[in-house]
């Protein structure tokens, strides 16, 4: 994970309830924890970015 405020843990902060109800959808489904808050964490930073 890359970029100031968006690295963990403090980028679980600002996390959104639909990213919570994502992440425990992807780890009920079997993907482990880790990747699933990597992912998340990058398409955040990605839509992030976008926005600028």
């Amino acid at each position: 994970m890359t970029g100031g405020e968006e690295t963990f843990p403090s980028a679980l902060d600002g996390w959104t309830a639909e990213d919570w109800q994502e992440y425990r959808r992807r780890v009920e489904d079997g993907e482990g924890s880790v990747r699933v808050m990597d992912a998340i964490t990058r398409r955040r930073s990605l839509e992030a970015e976008m926005a600028r």
